[in-house]
């Protein structure tokens, strides 16, 4: 799975987000910085969302992990 990167100027630092993954928003004070804060912003983002399906799923509801290809 691949996932789109912004970048944008803010000023003397980077705003960063990521289009497949509204919520994974961050900066940082290089373009670089903001791509690994990005990285870290969308792990932890899917992770919760993990979290809460899998708390929130029924007893009977069967977990499938699949790999996306664009």
């Amino acid at each position: 799975m691949q996932i789109t990167a912004m970048f944008q100027r803010d000023g003397d630092g980077w705003v960063a987000w990521a289009i497949e993954v509204p919520a994974a928003m961050t900066q940082g004070d290089t373009r670089e910085e903001a791509r690994e804060n990005l990285i870290d912003a969308i792990r932890e983002v899917l992770a919760e969302a993990r979290e809460a399906a899998q708390r929130d799923a029924a007893p009977d509801a069967i977990q499938e992990l699949l790999e996306v290809a664009a």
